[in-house]
């Protein structure tokens, strides 16, 4: 259902922009008054484009009659729940655990950037069904639009992404950025900056002879070629165990992985190698970084200016 690209969408338009940077002073030409100060820290500027994003797009909704969405209801799974309380769980190991102790606690835990598919909040919720499912069809489409996908892009890493142009979130897009499709292109390269740099160390000669130490290392446990594949094993394994001996042998199996990961350096390699990579990403797309931060500034000069 298409009511699923709420999520998916609103997370690309709004992602973050750590490896670009914040958004530097200076004119943007046609937007150049300010009635309050532009916030200082990168995530409070997001929040203010977010919001100002929602409300210009709630707008939209009210005007074609259709049911908007709460504000900020793509968020909701952020500030509670399930989510939040395993946070002690949640740890980037973007190169393979690299802490036994941890991995001995929570084993594969909330591992983020590891490839795990472990979902921390259990199943997913149920799809709506009948009027309910409508009702959301009917909002994705004044949402995102119909038809063909007019917008298209590549990110770093080759993947094809595509949006409309005809729908509220364009128009809001449009209103605070000045131009659909340069913001379009420009967010889908800086949201993917960090993703091309993990993508090109994972393909690096010197990452790979790391990885294939890890692999002998971790053989006598399992036979994985790297920490994404011992976790799909031990997926595979767990759905015909108790729950107790699911558990048993997950931690095993991060701790495995942790302490190989620990004895070849396999993350330090994967951190190290990522500073090169990264910067030679950014030189790459400098252009669109830069065009991302000055659209950036005119969508908060905006929405300060019309208070949103």
């Amino acid at each position: 259902m298409r009511a699923s690209r709420i999520v998916a969408t609103v997370a690309l338009s709004m992602g973050a922009v750590s490896m670009a940077g914040g958004c530097g002073p200076g004119p943007d030409g046609d937007d150049t008054g300010r009635t309050r100060s532009v916030p200082r820290s990168v995530r409070a500027q997001d929040d203010l484009l977010k919001r100002a994003e929602a409300t210009l797009a709630q707008r939209c909704l009210e005007e074609r009659k259709v049911a908007p969405a709460p504000l900020g209801a793509a968020d909701g799974a952020r500030a509670g729940g399930p989510t939040a309380q395993a946070a002690g769980s949640q740890r980037r190991f973007p190169y393979g655990i690299d802490d036994p102790a941890w991995a001995a606690e929570h084993g594969f835990g909330g591992a983020a950037g590891t490839g795990s598919r472990t979902a921390a909040d259990g199943s997913p919720p149920p799809a709506p069904r009948g009027e309910a499912a409508r009702r959301q069809e009917r909002l994705a489409d004044a949402l995102f639009g119909t038809g063909r996908r007019e917008l298209s892009t590549r990110t770093a890493t080759g993947l094809l992404v595509r949006a409309n142009s005809d729908g509220c979130l364009a128009r809001a897009q449009r209103l605070l950025y000045g131009d659909q499709a340069r913001w379009f292109r420009a967010t889908v390269a800086a949201n993917n900056l960090e993703a091309a740099a993990h993508h090109r160390v994972t393909r690096d000669p010197a990452y790979r002879a790391v990885l294939a130490r890890w692999a002998d290392c971790v053989a006598p446990v399992y036979k994985a070629a790297d920490p994404a594949e011992l976790r799909d094993a031990w997926q595979r394994r767990a759905r015909d165990l108790p729950p107790r001996q699911a558990t048993e042998l997950q931690r095993r199996y991060a701790v495995a992985e942790a302490r190989c990961v620990r004895s070849t350096g396999l993350a330090g390699t994967g951190a190290r190698l990522e500073e090169r990579h990264a910067a030679e990403v950014r030189a790459e797309y400098a252009a669109l970084i830069a065009d991302h931060r000055r659209m950036r500034e005119r969508g908060l000069r905006y929405a300060l200016r019309h208070g949103l």
